[in-house]
């Protein structure tokens, strides 16, 4: 009985295990990572070279963080252009995900309360801001209502 037991929590395990995402979110990035290592790591990633206007100040940080690489994916079902955010030493630090289809941010925002569990969003006029904690990651949706549908992931 008790090895039936112990048989069925490693089968749970191994199945919570294979369900959870990696901790860059997605496929096989690692924080750290550089250019070259994300464009190996993620199917169908190039490198990007960014305009002055995508450069992007870490609030927590004040570090410049740049999108080197680019690739288009999906995230919890949704299709979208994938950023991953690199510092000035060129270590991954963050991804942001824009879906193609603002209309889809509400399913978006669905799915990661079904993963990471529902949340009260910060909310003001059309702005919505909910923030998900997985393990030493930051995961945060951010939007403004048909406008603009943005979540990123970092440490």
């Amino acid at each position: 009985m008790k090895r039936r037991i112990l048989q069925g929590c490693s089968v749970l395990t191994l199945c919570i295990a294979a369900a959870a995402p990696v901790h860059a979110g997605w496929e096989k990035t690692q924080w750290g990572m550089s250019p070259d290592e994300a464009v190996s790591a993620v199917e169908g990633a190039d490198k990007h070279v960014p305009a002055s206007n995508e450069v992007y100040q870490d609030p927590r940080s004040g570090t410049s963080l740049t999108p080197l690489v680019k690739s288009s994916g999906q995230i919890e079902g949704i299709s979208g252009e994938i950023s991953l955010l690199f510092d000035a030493d060129e270590t991954l630090r963050s991804v942001l995900f824009n879906p193609a289809d603002l209309g889809e941010c509400k399913a978006l925002k669905a799915a990661l309360n079904d993963r990471y569990g529902a949340v009260e969003p910060l909310e003001t006029g059309s702005i919505s801001i909910s923030d998900w904690v997985d393990g030493t990651d930051s995961v945060k949706l951010t939007s403004v209502e048909g406008t603009f549908c943005n979540l990123s992931y970092s440490e």
